[in-house]
């Protein structure tokens, strides 16, 4: 349920990839809920203690002492030192995202390596650069037709050129790269007709070959109406993957809007893998800052009545946001610090959250069921340190064949989309693995055996003098 509830908020996203992705996950998750309490059951009772073979299992095992029994001794004898320890590990990886951006899509060379696509945005680059996704168009829409006014393509084209936040700019008074005045524009306009119904091959001879092509390009640049003008631009800093360039995008929006107005254009716009990438990042952080607090207070419900606790809630969903963190913090030092990429990819934070949240709540009703069930007739140092032997191999299992499932995509992933497959899958791999062996296993039982009995406030088991460490 709790992985169920964390999905169906995602109906709440506004980017339309997370409102599908959630429900179809979450039925995904129901039918597996419906198996696993019908169809498995009905089989471990067809087959009997033959679904253990060949190691067998008896009806009373004896007790015996693992390295999980040890590692839940040792958690416990120094609680303070171990959630100390973990904490400052895990703050220091969280903190290593404020010097770590956001990037938006690869650019063009981020096609798989050995892939014809790789090889077909190779030829691209080097023998049409004005076509790689470093450019981007500029329209702007006036109330009149150009034609009426040709002056206003010298001021838009003079003000875009101007700005920063380009290093080119290709419009009608350039659309091949051979420049043309307004003048020559105009009389071209009245001499040939529409630049969009010109044949390939010029038919007169009173218009040079180079001008007559020239003219023909801005049948690309300028509606047949003559009212909405569009601009090839190239940003100076980069692509869309990198993040100073998305973060500079409303700047650059606000500069042409400006440029806009003064050139007497009624409405402006950008267009272009980097405005593209920039709304998508801008929409996909919005939803994770919306999801958040939804999926906690759904969590932190959850989980208080499954322990019947208020305040084990509050300090296990916490810690699932510390280790979303860390491990997002870890992605950004092995990819972008040691890596070299320009950023995170924009959508691992929003995929990492719901995965770790949700998954991490699972790990977090295994361990503390088992110790709420164990400090019913133990002291609660004693308590924690039996549920560690008890639970970690459950738990590390699971996450193990969890974090490896993801772990292919970080092998198999390749340079696809500059790396963002790989990135997803080492973060979710990593941020399983970590909440798998040091939150679950050693920073929650610390917490719980330094807590004692306020641990399972309000229930009676609070008032308990056996629930003290």
């Amino acid at each position: 349920m709790t992985v169920i509830a964390a999905l169906i908020s995602l109906v709440l996203a506004e980017f339309a990839f997370y409102q599908s992705l959630g429900p179809a996950l979450a039925i995904g998750i129901a039918l597996m809920l419906v198996a696993g309490l019908t169809l498995l059951p009905a089989l471990l009772a067809i087959f009997g203690r033959a679904v253990f073979w060949p190691t067998g299992a008896s009806a009373h095992s004896a007790d015996r002492a693992g390295l999980w029994d040890r590692i839940g001794v040792v958690a416990t004898r120094r609680p303070g030192v171990t959630l100390v320890a973990g904490v400052v590990l895990f703050v220091a990886l969280g903190a290593t995202l404020l010097t770590t951006g956001v990037a938006g899509f690869g650019d063009v060379t981020s096609s798989p390596s050995g892939t014809d696509s790789a090889a077909g945005s190779a030829l691209i680059e080097a023998h049409f650069p004005s076509s790689t996704t470093g450019r981007s168009a500029v329209l702007m829409q006036f109330p009149m037709s150009v034609w009426d006014d040709p002056s206003v393509l010298a001021r838009a084209q003079d003000g875009l050129t101007g700005l920063s936040e380009f290093s080119g700019v290709v419009g009608p008074l350039n659309p091949n790269g051979i420049p043309l005045t307004t003048d020559q524009l105009t009389q071209l306009h009245t001499t040939l007709g529409p630049a969009r119904q010109l044949p390939p091959v010029a038919t007169t001879t009173a218009v040079p070959d180079q001008v007559y092509n020239a003219y023909r390009a801005t049948g690309q640049l300028i509606s047949p109406d003559g009212h909405t003008i569009q601009f090839s631009v190239e940003y100076a800093n980069g692509d869309a993957s990198n993040p100073a360039v998305l973060d500079a995008v409303p700047t650059m929006r606000s500069d042409v809007d400006r440029v806009a107005r003064s050139a007497g254009a009624s409405a402006s716009g950008v267009y272009g893998a980097v405005a593209f990438a920039s709304d998508i990042s801008h929409i996909s952080g919005t939803d994770l800052v919306r999801i958040i607090p939804v999926v906690a207070v759904l969590i932190a419900l959850l989980l208080a009545v499954v322990l019947r606790s208020l305040v084990a809630p509050l300090y296990l969903v916490a810690s699932i946001v510390l280790s979303y963190a860390a491990a997002l913090g870890l992605v950004g030092i092995v990819f972008v610090h040691l890596g070299g990429q320009d950023g995170i990819s924009f959508i691992l934070p929003f995929l990492m959250f719901v995965f770790l949240m949700a998954l991490g709540s699972d790990y977090n009703i295994l361990i503390m069921s088992r110790i709420r069930e164990e400090a019913h007739h133990l002291p609660l140092r004693d308590a924690v340190a039996r549920a560690i032997g008890r639970t970690g191999s459950t738990i590390t299992t699971a996450g193990v064949i969890l974090g490896g499932t993801f772990a292919v995509l970080a092998v198999a992933g390749g340079s696809a989309g500059g790396g963002q497959i790989q990135q997803i899958g080492y973060g979710v791999a990593a941020g399983v693995l970590m909440d798998t062996f040091l939150l679950r296993s050693l920073l929650v039982p610390s917490l719980v055996v330094l807590l004692g009995r306020a641990n399972w406030w309000p229930s009676h088991l609070a008032r308990s003098t056996e629930a003290e460490a």
